[in-house]
C-alpha cells in the first residue's frame, strides 16, 4: 500500500481515442494542458487507445518514472461505448500490471450531457450562422452527426444529446445521423432532411477533435449542395475551455467519492 508520508504526486492519465491528423492531435494536447491548468494538484499525462503516439502504455510509464502511484484514468470520449467499458480498461490493465504499487481509479462516466458540452455545441453552431442572413427558425434544420456505435446505451446518449441541444437553439426540424455501425446514415439524415424542404440545413458534427471523421461530415454534405437550400456544415467541438471543464469535472467527482484500490481486470466483465 501507498504510505501517506512520501508525499509523491497524484495523477490524471486523459485518454483520447487517437488520429492520424496532426491537427486532432494537437487539438487534444491543448484539451491535456487546459485540464492541467484546471488540475494543478495532479500531473496530467494525455496519451491515445490508437492511431497517435504515446500509447497507454508509455503515458503510465511517464507518469511512473514521474513518481505519480496513485492515477486516474480519464477517458475523453463522448459516449461511454466500447472504447470507454472495454477497450481502455483492457490497455490500462495490461500496462498497469507491471507495477506492483501503482493505485488506479477508473472514470468509467463518458463526457455524455455535460453542460459545458452543450453550451460549446451550441457556441459551434451560433458561430457557423455568424454573419449569414437571418433564416427563420423554423425553415431551419439541425443535423447532429455521430460517430456511431453498436453500443445501445451510447446510441440513447447521442438521441439524447440532440435533443436536448436542439431545446437550445429551436429548428424547424432536428434530425440524427450516425458515421457508421447505425442508422440513419449521413446520407439518409441528409436526404431526409432535404426532402423536408427546410431553406436551411445546419449540419452539425457531433465529433471532439479534427480528424477523418470530420471530413467524410464535409464530403458527404457537399454532396448534397444543390438548388436553393443552403447546407452549412459547423466545426467540431474542440479544443476550448468548456471542454477541459467538463473532463476535469469528470476528475474531480471520483477523486472526491472513490476509493483507491488496485485496477482489476474484473472492471472490463462488469460492463
Amino acid at each position: 500500500m501507498l504510505d501517506p508520508a512520501h508525499n509523491l504526486p497524484d495523477g490524471l492519465l486523459l485518454v483520447g481515442h487517437g488520429t492520424r491528423d496532426p491537427q486532432g492531435q494537437r487539438e487534444f494536447l491543448a484539451t491535456a494542458a487546459q485540464v492541467q491548468t484546471l488540475c494543478p494538484s495532479h500531473r496530467v499525462e494525455p496519451c491515445f487507445l490508437e492511431l497517435a503516439l504515446p500509447t497507454i502504455a508509455e503515458g503510465i510509464a511517464t507518469t511512473y518514472a514521474a513518481g505519480v502511484r496513485q492515477l486516474t484514468v480519464v477517458p475523453l470520449l463522448l459516449f461511454a461505448a466500447g472504447h470507454a467499458k472495454r477497450d481502455i480498461p483492457s490497455a490500462v490493465n495490461e500496462a498497469a500490471a507491471r507495477y506492483s504499487d501503482l493505485r488506479m481509479r477508473y472514470v468509467s462516466e463518458a463526457l455524455d450531457c455535460h453542460s459545458a458540452l452543450l453550451w460549446l455545441s451550441e457556441l459551434r453552431y451560433r458561430q457557423a450562422l455568424c454573419g449569414r442572413a437571418t433564416v427563420p427558425s423554423g425553415e431551419t434544420a439541425l443535423v447532429m452527426i455521430g460517430r456511431g456505435s453498436s453500443d445501445a446505451e451510447a446510441t440513447q446518449s447521442m438521441h439524447r444529446f440532440a435533443e436536448m441541444r436542439c431545446q437550445r437553439t429551436p429548428v424547424g426540424r432536428l434530425e440524427v445521423g450516425f458515421i457508421a455501425a447505425q442508422r440513419p446514415t449521413v446520407r439518409e439524415a441528409l436526404q431526409a432532411t432535404l426532402a423536408s424542404g427546410c431553406r436551411r440545413v445546419v449540419v452539425q458534427p457531433h465529433l471532439l477533435f479534427q480528424g477523418e471523421l470530420m471530413d467524410q461530415v464535409r464530403l458527404a454534405a457537399a454532396e448534397w449542395v444543390r438548388g436553393e437550400q443552403e447546407i452549412i456544415v459547423t466545426s467540431h467541438l474542440a479544443p476550448g475551455w468548456a471542454l477541459a471543464r467538463a473532463v476535469a469535472d469528470r476528475a474531480r467527482n471520483h477523486l472526491a467519492s472513490l476509493p483507491i484500490s488496485v485496477f482489476e481486470a474484473s472492471i472490463c466483465k462488469k460492463r
